[in-house]
């Protein structure tokens, strides 16, 4: 089976994935790395996190192939659903886990990576240099919110419940995925990815500062009323309070 994990940008994405790969993993399945090696998928997987880039027909049809031969994997993704995605969830050969948090922290971790602006980053936030900017680039993002949720098969998965509910949102993900594990290696990925939790192997698990609601102490007032004035409908859609 595949499983897609999407998640809005600066919404701990990378952490959420390699927290369902290794459950996944942990219940029989494959690392979607090794997929893509073993069935030479290189033109559609890529080969650090298993990234998917869109969910369209000529990506997602042949990523999907190790699946007939039994494979279970989990692929990474900020795409939107297509037809043939949704196709795939309503027949059962594919989960989908969607995670989102609120903008204004993405907005923040966006503008936070940008001035970092280490060689080794992703161009794709270099150039959002103010509130503004940021709140543009985001739109694209809201609106892909919005698709996952009326998709079927998906568990929609709220990053501050999972600061606040760890071990109940892994529960949920293990159900949504009909997963056997062994209660010793359920403890060892629980362990692996806990909020605050820094591997002692030097491996990363992509989580950072873990603090919900950093962008009221972060922004000015003038950027708070600018956020709350274009960000409002979806605020309130989410459930955060401006």
């Amino acid at each position: 089976m595949v499983i897609l994990n999407i998640g809005m940008p600066r919404s701990g994405t990378l952490w959420r994935y390699k927290l369902v790969r290794d459950l996944v993993i942990a219940g029989g399945g494959s690392d979607g790395v090794h997929v893509r090696q073993q069935f030479l998928l290189h033109p559609f997987i890529s080969g650090l996190n298993a990234d998917i880039n869109t969910l369209s027909v000529k990506r997602l049809l042949p990523a999907a192939v190790p699946s007939l031969f039994g494979k279970s994997y989990v692929l990474n993704t900020h795409s939107n659903p297509r037809p043939f995605t949704e196709w795939m969830l309503r027949n059962q050969s594919a989960r989908a886990i969607y995670g989102y948090r609120d903008p204004r922290d993405c907005i923040l971790s966006i503008l936070e990576y940008s001035r970092r602006a280490k060689p080794q980053y992703s161009n794709i936030f270099l150039k959002i240099k103010n509130v503004a900017q940021a709140v543009e680039f985001m739109q694209t993002y809201l609106t892909i919110y919005d698709q996952w949720l009326q998709s079927p098969g998906t568990l929609i998965l709220r990053y501050e419940t999972m600061l606040a509910e760890y071990e109940e949102t892994i529960a949920q993900i293990i159900q949504h995925l009909d997963l056997r594990i062994p209660p010793e290696e359920l403890d060892k990925v629980t362990a692996r990815y806990l909020p605050g939790h820094r591997s002692k192997t030097g491996e990363r698990t992509h989580f950072e500062s873990g603090v919900a609601h950093r962008f009221r102490q972060e922004f000015n007032q003038e950027e708070l009323t600018y956020l709350a004035d274009h960000l409002g409908p979806y605020l309130e859609k989410m459930g955060y309070p401006i």
